[in-house]
């Protein structure tokens, strides 16, 4: 056995591999997931869970005759979380510690269990080249578990020990790379961190693995950061930075940092180092949350043009064939620096919505260079630019058109205009085509007694001959978080009116028209969120609002003169309602499974919450209300003239969180583009987050209220708690 910062771990003899993955010149030296290296890896201080021996690389399988003093190993990250799947990967081992194929079924059970509980997935697998997988789960907390395996050839082993736990703490932390932390998977670890320091955590991964790193600083420990702690992904190697994310400023507002998604580039231990995002700055109690999941395999397209290289995909000539689905590839300057082009081709045969999401600078910052912008573009196959955009996602793009003509169409991937061109990153594209079948408005429809019925989820087109009005109605029910998709002619190819976003300058020219918004009486408008506007610029073009009352609504369209359009109505979320009175942590209402609820400040007063939470779990309390404005994002205004606070505290009345936005001054909430929330909100970060962890299973009181004691009736807003998130 062997062991380093206290936790067992058995011997782990590795075979010598040496993966020429190489190193390339584009613009500089660049680290870009290629790298001649031996398997080097600092002592591992517990199961570091899937090996590099996952991958079943049959160049490092023994023959199967080669099996003298065949054994099996078992291999568990340290931590699991209660009722989350965690990897068990169980390896064919010969006398030498190499991996042997071995045609034989593996079981496994628990063999330690000191809470008496049930270890619930498949336990009987095939292996797959020596090794065997398991997704596994435990949904009681406990410390010391162990997991035997066993099969007919090998005999049994036994894991080292691990916990299952909500949360774990830092303790003494990892100062230098050889004494870094084991870090697993859905599991967060909670440390602190002072000015000078840099902690260092590890975990094995496989080439191939898509991993996710999210930071809690500011929402954690509000009162002490002051701008954000900055994350570095570094390589087996022990030197080469894969990805950083960080604050672009020291004065940058309270946004936690994080790494949306990268794909890992080869097989062994990777290291995360946190530390002050900006020299002097202050810092405090922070967590860490990691993901890993299993590599896509086939389903993940890959761009045909190597990474570092340019001139195969970069016209409309040689772009390569898109699918439904998720495409890695990798932009690249040209030596000069100036900008070049990824195309990709999609065929379209029936009318479709097509929705393309960039994921890039989420991601941080990659292979030591700055933050890469990139910008996508939507064009036909003459070359027309039917959608340009650079910025809908933090800082990154996305198209959102239907097509109604059938055809070939190209996606243009760049960098955006208006930052240099001289940096490259790896990217993953995203494209989904949802069939555009939409219904006619009816003739009837020029006043609210004959308004078009649709409903959530579905899709209206409408025409005018000559100026006029037209009414479309749906039904809403109090709490819904709703979203108006207006198609005009920058987002529907047949469309002829321009409608742009509120507050857009300058006009466009030719016929326009007014969407509107309007409660059950057909006058009074409902407040909805307004968006940034660029003329240069494709933009999403929504109303969104948080319903107050289960009703009728309607929806206005007024032109100035004869052209088409198109709407689309989307229930983002549903929401409980808050139950009056609930201005004290006696009467508050309690939040209900789905996580989300919803109500509105009429004054100055609090409304309160109650939420539960098991010992050591990271909760986090998401509000949205009126626009942030610490990432900038347009879809984070949902129209509420709120400006929230927010205050979390446990039953002896300790203030646990807390964070507010602020109409004068700096804003000083926190927000994050990496938690799951933002996803389920279509990439609309919250418009603040607060986060704690529960120092004991129980009961704590969220309090939402205006930073200045004011309110309202159009003071609404929707809050959702997730936990271990």
């Amino acid at each position: 056995m062997s062991c380093t910062n206290g936790v067992l771990a058995p011997n782990r003899p590795r075979d010598l591999v040496l993966r020429p993955l190489g190193l390339r010149l584009v613009n500089r030296f660049k680290y870009l997931g290629a790298l001649v290296v031996a398997s080097f890896l600092v002592n591992a201080c517990g199961p570091q869970g899937p090996s590099e021996e996952e991958t079943g690389d049959a160049a490092r399988v023994v023959p199967t005759a080669a099996t003298a003093g065949l054994s099996l190993r078992v291999d568990v990250f340290p931590f699991a979380l209660p009722g989350g799947t965690f990897p068990v990967i169980v390896s064919f081992r010969n006398a030498a510690g190499q991996l042997v194929n071995v045609a034989d079924n593996v079981t496994i059970s628990l063999s330690t269990n000191p809470t008496g509980a049930t270890l619930l997935g498949s336990t009987t697998k095939a292996p797959v080249k020596g090794v065997a997988r398991f997704d596994m789960s435990i949904a009681r907390p406990g410390e010391g578990f162990a997991i035997t395996a066993s099969s007919t050839q090998a005999g049994t082993s036994t894991s080292a020990p691990f916990n299952v736990a909500f949360s774990q703490d830092v303790g003494s932390p990892g100062l230098t790379l050889p004494t870094a932390r084991v870090i697993s998977p859905k599991v967060p670890i909670l440390g602190a961190l002072n000015p000078g320091e840099v902690h260092f955590y590890k975990f094995s991964a496989t080439a191939g693995q898509q991993l996710s790193v999210s930071s809690y600083a500011n929402r954690l420990d509000q009162a002490d950061w002051d701008t954000s702690m900055r994350l570095r992904l570094i390589a087996p190697d022990g030197t080469t930075e894969l990805a950083r994310a960080g604050a672009v400023s020291a004065d940058a507002p309270g946004v936690d940092n994080g790494l949306l998604l990268v794909r890992l580039p080869q097989d062994g231990d990777y290291f995360l180092a946190g530390d002050v995002d900006q020299a002097g700055q202050l810092s405090g109690r922070y967590a860490i949350l990691m993901t890993l999941a299993p590599d896509a395999g086939v389903s993940l397209q890959m761009e045909a043009e190597p990474s570092g290289a340019t001139g195969q995909n970069d016209t409309i000539a040689t772009a390569q064939k898109l699918f439904t689905g998720t495409l890695f590839g990798h932009y690249d300057s040209a030596a000069t620096g100036a900008p070049t082009s990824d195309f990709y081709a999609i065929a379209v045969v029936n009318p479709v919505r097509v929705r393309l999401d960039l994921n890039a600078a989420r991601s941080g910052a990659a292979n030591g260079d700055r933050v890469w912008v990139g910008r996508l573009e939507l064009q036909d196959a003459s070359g027309a630019v039917l959608w340009a955009n650079d910025k809908s996602y933090g800082l990154d793009p996305a198209v959102d058109f239907a097509i109604t003509r059938p055809g070939t169409y190209y996606v243009r991937v760049t960098a955006s205009n208006d930052q240099p061109n001289a940096r490259s990153s790896p990217y993953f594209l995203n494209y989904q085509a949802t069939p555009y079948v939409p219904a006619a408005e009816t003739a009837t429809n020029t006043t609210p007694a004959g308004a078009t019925a649709f409903r959530y989820a579905s899709e209206v087109t409408g025409s005018f001959a000559a100026a006029g009005t037209h009414w479309f109605t749906f039904a809403g029910t109090a709490g819904d978080v709703v979203r108006l998709v207006v198609q005009d002619r920058t987002m529907l190819q047949n469309a002829t009116l321009a409608i742009p976003p509120p507050g857009a300058t300058p006009a466009p020219v030719g016929p326009t028209a007014a969407v509107t918004l309007l409660q059950a009486d057909g006058v009074t408008e409902l407040p909805v969120g307004g968006f940034f506007t660029d003329a240069s610029k494709s933009e999403l073009n929504y109303r969104q609002t948080i319903l107050q009352a289960t009703s009728t609504y309607f929806v206005r369209v007024r032109s100035t003169g004869a052209g088409k359009f198109g709407l689309r109505l989307e229930r983002v979320t549903a929401s409980g309602r808050e139950v009056e009175p609930d201005d004290t942590a006696a009467t508050a209402t309690l939040v209900p499974a789905s996580g989300w609820i919803s109500g509105a400040i009429s004054g100055a007063e609090q409304d309160h919450f109650k939420v539960h939470a098991e010992a050591n779990q990271l909760v986090t309390v998401s509000v949205l209300a009126g626009r942030g404005a610490g990432l900038g994002s347009p879809l984070s205004d949902w129209g509420s003239s709120l400006v929230p606070s927010v205050q979390i505290v446990d039953s002896l009345g300790n203030v646990l969180s807390a964070t507010s936005a602020r109409r004068t001054g700096p804003f000083n909430f926190a927000e994050s583009l990496q938690h799951p929330l933002v996803a389920q909100l279509s990439n609309a970060p919250p418009t603040l987050q607060a986060t704690f962890r529960a120092p004991a299973a129980g009961d704590f009181d969220v309090a939402v209220t205006d930073a200045d004691g004011q309110g309202g009736r159009n003071f609404f807003y929707a809050l959702n708690v997730s936990k271990n998130q």
